[in-house]
């Protein structure tokens, strides 16, 4: 978490007293928690989801607080950030997962599953799991971009929902 924190400031010019001020604890508890001496208490994290609007900076606590269910952001340092290369990814990825997918019989009741069959749902989940990174990049690449907040987001995907009754 203390890359988390310390990328967070950087990304947007905080100071560790700006952050300490939006997580509602001292200055002395970031530099620690930067140093990797202390945690992230859930209280921080709430304060974090509650008052900051970057997209990763959000995705990243709420990986550490489902302690990994979530799915974390890319690496600045490892992938082109770029929209369009997120788009070409993303679509690249959703083929390759329909693919495993069609190859794999999900109606079959687990406790019948063969072990040839076992690794191809893992191989299927797998290739899930790297859609669903990708695309929470690419959710994120274009939040920062177009400047929206996932608060808003969430209020027209909500309003969205209701309005079919899927919620």
């Amino acid at each position: 978490m203390a890359n988390v924190i310390a990328s967070y400031r950087q990304r947007n010019n905080l100071t560790q007293q700006d952050v300490a001020n939006e997580l509602h604890v001292d200055k002395s508890y970031i530099s620690r928690v930067e140093s990797g001496q202390k945690p992230l208490t859930q209280m921080m994290c709430s304060a974090a989801l509650n008052n900051t609007t970057d997209a990763q900076m959000l995705n990243d606590v709420a990986y550490e607080m489902t302690e990994g269910y979530a799915q974390p952001t890319a690496s600045d340092r490892v992938y082109d950030g770029h929209r369009l290369a997120f788009m070409y990814r993303i679509e690249r990825e959703i083929e390759e997962f329909m693919s495993v997918l069609k190859a794999n019989r999900l109606d079959k009741h687990p406790e019948h599953t063969t072990d040839q069959e076992l690794e191809g749902l893992k191989l299927m989940i797998a290739e899930l799991q790297d859609v669903l990174f990708e695309g929470t990049s690419f959710v994120n690449c274009l939040i920062n971009d177009y400047g929206l907040t996932p608060q808003q987001l969430n209020a027209n995907r909500d309003a969205r929902l209701k309005m079919q009754r899927r919620i």
